[in-house]
């Protein structure tokens, strides 16, 4: 049974099977896991504490404090992470969608906003399941 996302696990044994030990030690300081991000949500005269929960990484992933949201959070695969795949860009295997300009935040938008075109070019030309851009819309207008 998979701990994370089908893409993130593909991701995961592709540079498992290619990293050296530098890069393999990389990559383990960039471990995904399941982090929340809290928020405030003011609704009715109420306030309420609420979290939204995402894949990050302890090393890249510095979440701000409960009043400031969860937009700048980065989610997982972090620059870091994708950085490492970059040198194997020509193996057939390699996902564009991993490449560092994709990265985003845990709110669904990109690190670097000038890749939302990119973003739906690759949504129209590839399989969403195999990318893992398949949920990131969700966010992506928020």
């Amino acid at each position: 049974m998979a701990r994370h996302e089908l893409w993130m696990e593909e991701l995961l044994s592709f540079l498992l099977m290619r990293l050296d030990e530098t890069g393999f030690e990389q990559l383990v300081a960039h471990e995904p896991k399941r982090m929340a991000a809290t928020y405030l949500e003011t609704a009715g005269g109420r306030c309420e504490q609420r979290a939204r929960y995402f894949t990050g990484c302890d090393t890249c992933c510095q979440l701000l404090p409960p009043d400031s949201l969860y937009y700048y959070a980065e989610a997982w695969p972090c620059q870091a992470v994708r950085s490492l795949a970059l040198p194997f860009a020509g193996d057939p295997e390699y996902a564009e969608a991993w490449r560092p300009e994709y990265a985003m935040l845990a709110s669904g938008k990109f690190i670097h906003p000038e890749q939302e075109e990119a973003r739906h070019r690759i949504l129209r030309c590839q399989n969403p399941r195999s990318t893992g851009l398949d949920n990131i819309s969700n966010g992506a207008s928020q």
